[in-house]
């Protein structure tokens, strides 16, 4: 039995709550948040112990992991309270706001002998990682070009809009836009050599970014991520990938989701299980990649294992290179990694 404490009562703490008390062994232990009455209700909702300061969750000595889903901002400082505590953390994505910052965390981490895994869950969404089989697999011939896309009305469930805070989320960019670029990274198993990006500012945070990359195996990607959408807006996640000998096209609004167009004429449409989650407020109410996603971080820490789908070094690469692109669009000119 795995014991986890959760700090963070939010969208993420209340999705990530609702995984655990699903896995026969996890038990939550406690959940942290300032707010007293989020702490409450969502402790009241798991049955557990509520409690309204992190360090009381870091100081347990009964609890094996911490799971930190606090706003970015936060994350180096609780991640590495966590590790100097002896716990063994995941923490939502992004790693963290800075490149410097994530090697610290990762440092820390290894001196402190505890497993570290950072949420980036695009990677273990079924409909990717059909994706990702397909690519690897060359079932449908070599990659030739994918476009992605990410669209979501204005994110304002946030504690006190902090989403919306440049300093504090990194805007669309590094909290949206950073699920397409992590997961290019994954799925062709190397960084882009060229990046040219477009940023467009609403909200007084970077909303709408556009990049196109180009891999040195001469595969060229685009990847749109915006958030500046009115509520009533659907949310959306998509990519087409187009192969040497078939198309592969998921859309997260359509029924299937995915559709693959063979070459020779055949379309298939695989179907995925959808683990549907109610009353969390937020733009996603499929808890599939969070299931997928929390129970292999569970295995890993249950058994001693290794991290192989995403690593710590994986998400501070993937930061990197959402870096590199608010550097593109801030210079007007193509950057060469």
């Amino acid at each position: 039995m795995a014991n986890v404490g959760i700090l963070g009562a939010g969208f993420m703490g209340e999705m990530h709550s609702t995984v655990y008390s699903q896995l026969p062994d996890v038990k939550i232990v406690g959940i942290a948040d300032i707010r007293g009455e989020k702490a409450k209700s969502l402790a009241r909702k798991f049955k557990t112990i509520p409690y309204f300061d992190p360090e009381q969750i870091l100081k347990k000595p009964d609890i094996q992991i911490v799971d930190v889903c606090l706003p970015t901002f936060l994350h180096k400082e609780y991640v590495i309270k966590a590790a100097e505590n002896k716990k063994d953390v995941i923490c939502e994505k992004p790693i963290a706001l800075t490149v410097e910052d994530a090697n610290e965390m990762i440092k820390v981490c290894k001196e402190n002998n505890v497993k570290f895994m950072v949420a980036q869950v695009i990677r273990f969404w079924p409909e990717y990682k059909f994706l990702k089989d397909a690519y690897d697999s060359k079932r449908y011939g070599d990659l030739k070009l994918i476009s992605m896309r990410r669209l979501s009305p204005l994110p304002t469930w946030g504690w006190e809009n902090w989403l919306l805070s440049q300093e504090k989320s990194g805007g669309a960019l590094v909290d949206l836009h950073i699920h397409d670029t992590d997961f290019l990274l994954y799925l062709l198993g190397e960084k882009p050599k060229k990046i040219f990006s477009k940023i467009v500012k609403n909200y007084n945070n970077d909303a709408n970014v556009l990049t196109t990359f180009t891999f040195g195996n001469g595969i060229v990607a685009h990847a749109d991520g915006e958030w500046d959408f009115p509520p009533s807006f659907p949310f959306e996640m998509s990519y087409i990938a187009k192969f040497e000998k078939g198309t592969i096209e998921f859309n997260s609004r359509n029924t299937p989701t995915v559709v693959a167009y063979g070459a020779n004429g055949n379309v298939e449409r695989p179907t995925f299980e959808k683990i549907k989650v109610e009353g969390i407020e937020g733009n996603i109410e499929d808890m599939g990649g969070y299931f997928y996603e929390l129970r292999y971080f569970i295995d890993h820490v249950i058994h001693n294992k290794p991290f192989q789908v995403v690593t710590p070094e994986d998400a501070r690469d993937s930061l990197y290179v959402v870096l590199k692109e608010k550097e593109s669009a801030e210079k007007g000119q193509e950057i060469i990694l």
